[in-house]
């Protein structure tokens, strides 16, 4: 064992060192540099330049800019916006005259026949107040036999004191679109209905949704893997302590959810609608998506804007901030040929392409393999190389945008869709069963799928209790 890994605290007794020991003692100040420039790279990390959520940015720092550029415009409605104000109802439910005694010049009207109406509406809501409905099934004696029957009652009549489906419903939007705590959703029907409602009725409130909403979520494995375009992601849910993996597959008009244990390629199976897509599957590089063989694969360019900003202000590496500017460009461009609904030339193409290739090639020659690197058989290289090996043949896969106006540029609706559900988790800090986990991602998939065909959720939940949940088409033909 040499005297390296040892502490010498004074300088004779580094000059007694051996040239062994000199060699150990280099070998330890580069783990040391190794280590400190690890620590120094995590440190600088945030939501400007990583995945980091911006929730765990340190307040003390200033808060990081976005990647979007400005564009000189003032906050709030923009000319030609049409804006949304209250508009008057022609069906008013409730009527209520004001009559006119008396003209100012003193004169008696009370007589006079109104020649028209200023109109003023308010809209207000009725005393919140459950309605009780006794169901009463008649018993009779038969005169033929003399036996005596009951009329029966209706199917969803269980239990002689009930809720309705009315207020059942509204337990579950609370729970689920609001992403209410369970204790204050009871004090909230304390407070407003004047009734207690416990903790088991409002699971089993949402148990019963859960149930009636399994047509919706067949629906959508059905319709799924017949989309263009799908965004996937994932990200971690504590369940009793253990983390498991909320997975998401979206579109614009559609949203799945789906609980799994991890998110390997068997847990991604298990869903069963990538193994069954033949579009273009949105992700960030995950080996888990790419590992599918059977759709086409585009990535996220905005966790790739955010590892370049990491590299050329972390690490001055000049290629990324190339890139950066480069995929920026494009955007800027595909934006302007869309809204002119005019497709690059090949020639054109070629030339994004050209410049695309220049700049990983400048990064390769920037970020060479060392000697050292190639003498270890197990060798660990930095974050450039990492990036670098990433990008290695997928032009089409990170360019994709340019020639593909229906492929987006990033992956920003699957991050959208993924928002109520952290929510759900920062109120209750985790699931304390899977069951309920599962629970609360079906109803947020048909949650989140009505709030994009703009249809109102509570009434939609009531119709599922009854039978009849929203069925979505796609935005694919069959």
């Amino acid at each position: 064992m040499c005297r390296a890994n040892s502490v010498v605290k004074d300088r004779p007794g580094l000059m007694q060192l051996g040239r062994d020991d000199l060699a150990g003692l280099v070998d330890y100040a580069l783990e040391l540099q190794a280590e400190n420039a690890r620590l120094r790279d995590a440190a600088a990390q945030n939501s400007h330049n990583s995945s980091r959520p911006p929730s765990t940015d340190r307040p003390e720092k200033p808060q990081p800019k976005s990647l979007r550029r400005k564009l000189g415009r003032r906050s709030g409605g923009q000319p030609g916006h049409p804006g949304r104000t209250l508009q008057p109802s022609p069906k008013p439910q409730h009527i209520q005259v004001h009559p006119l005694h008396e003209c100012e010049c003193g004169e008696d009207l009370s007589r006079q026949t109104a020649l028209d109406y200023e109109r003023r509406q308010v809209f207000d809501l009725p005393a919140l107040l459950l309605e009780c409905t006794e169901h009463r099934a008649e018993i009779k004696e038969c005169p033929n036999c003399g036996r005596t029957s009951r009329a029966s009652f209706p199917p969803d009549l269980t239990a002689p004191v009930q809720y309705g489906k009315n207020f059942r419903a509204l337990l579950a939007y609370l729970y689920d679109a609001q992403a209410g705590a369970s204790l204050r959703i009871r004090q909230m029907c304390q407070e407003m209905f004047g009734f207690p409602v416990s903790e088991a009725t409002l699971q089993t409130a949402r148990q019963e949704q859960y149930d009636a909403l399994e047509p919706f979520e067949n629906r959508l494995r059905d319709i799924l893997p017949q989309e263009k375009v799908l965004h996937a992601d994932e990200t971690s849910l504590p369940i009793n302590k253990v983390t498991h993996w909320l997975h998401v597959l979206c579109t614009p008009l559609l949203t799945f959810f789906s609980v799994q244990p991890n998110r390997s390629k068997e847990a991604i199976r298990a869903v069963g609608i990538i193994p069954r897509f033949a579009g273009w599957l949105m992700h960030d590089f995950l080996a888990s998506y790419v590992s599918f063989e059977n759709c086409l694969h585009t990535f996220c360019k905005s966790h790739l804007l955010r590892e370049l900003v990491f590299l050329f202000e972390q690490h001055q590496q000049q290629w990324a901030k190339d890139l950066y500017d480069l995929l920026l460009e494009m955007l800027r461009c595909v934006n302007d040929r869309k809204a002119r609904d005019a497709p690059f030339t090949q020639a054109e193409l070629d030339r994004w392409y050209e410049q695309y290739g220049m700049i990983l090639r400048a990064g390769r020659q920037a970020n060479a393999i060392t000697p050292e690197q190639t003498r270890t058989k197990r060798r660990k290289q930095s974050k450039e190389q990492n990036l670098l090996d990433r990008l290695e043949g997928c032009d089409d896969c990170i360019l994709t945008f340019l020639w593909d106006f229906t492929v987006p540029f990033t992956n920003n609706q699957a991050e959208r869709d993924f928002r109520n559900m952290k929510t759900r988790v920062k109120i209750s800090g985790c699931f304390r069963t899977l069951a309920g986990a599962r629970r609360h991602a079906r109803i947020r998939s048909y949650i989140s799928t009505l709030r994009k065909h703009g249809l109102p959720v509570l009434e939609h939940l009531r119709l599922a209790l009854n039978g009849h949940p929203f069925l979505p088409v796609g935005s694919q033909p069959a």
